[in-house]
């Protein structure tokens, strides 16, 4: 059965979508309209891309940040952010820091124009898939506060087939709410606060880089390292 947010869910929220992968769910397109958004970002992983819509029927705006699609890749180019359709691409899914600050300055330039901005994140597996289980709760804790200091409703869409419950669990603990489908619903009520409180400690055990959400200044260039550009 697809899983149904349930009514007490208010936007602007954080809201993890649980489900086995079978396409867009209705949950999906609720999640995404229940804000009545001006500006909608889809954040996609994988060859596997949806297509550029035609900017004729767009209503609002539309962001889509494709990451490790090297076919769309952007390069070193920010996109335009005054288009109707604005891409922008990661070409490394390992670099969460990377897709952290790309998300983040969708945010930035949308606040800026008062958008009421919707997120739909697909998939936290796929994060999960490429680093490490602290790094991902880390990256999602992060990314959760910032979208939330934007007054974005955001979902991110969690396959939970190769995971223990108390992974996805313990995942859901950052979210504002948890919508799985009646497959789902009930593995996940056998992990306990103590099970989860357990992930957690051993997550926390040993380092992780940090994550953050804004570009690394560029440092300004030396006389020698202008001389020496110069000389080439």
């Amino acid at each position: 059965m697809e899983p149904e947010p349930p009514a007490e869910i208010e936007p602007p929220a954080n809201v993890l979508l649980v489900h086995a992968p079978r396409g867009e769910s209705d949950a999906c397109a609720e999640l995404r309209h229940e804000h009545d958004p001006t500006a909608e970002l889809s954040v996609t992983f994988g060859d596997d891309q949806p297509a550029e819509p035609d900017s004729d029927d767009v209503e609002g705006t539309v962001g889509l940040l494709r990451v490790g699609d090297l076919l769309h890749s952007t390069g070193d180019v920010d996109p335009d952010f005054t288009d109707t359709v604005v891409v922008d691409a990661v070409c490394d899914p390992t670099d969460l820091s990377e897709i952290g600050v790309a998300i983040s300055r969708f945010c930035k330039h949308w606040e800026e124009s008062d958008e009421r901005i919707t997120v739909c994140f697909d998939s936290l597996d796929a994060v999960l898939c490429s680093s490490s289980p602290k790094h991902a709760f880390q990256f999602t804790h992060v990314l959760t506060n910032r979208l939330a200091s934007v007054d974005a409703a955001a979902h991110f869409h969690f396959d939970p087939t190769y995971y223990e419950d108390r992974v996805v669990s313990t995942f859901g603990t950052i979210f504002d709410a948890v919508v799985a489908d009646e497959d789902t619903e009930d593995s996940l009520s056998e992990a306990t606060d103590e099970e989860v409180a357990d992930l957690l400690a051993e997550w926390n055990d040993g380092t992780a880089g940090t994550i953050e959400l804004e570009p690394t200044p560029t440092a300004e260039a030396t006389d020698e390292d202008i001389a020496r550009i110069l000389e080439k």
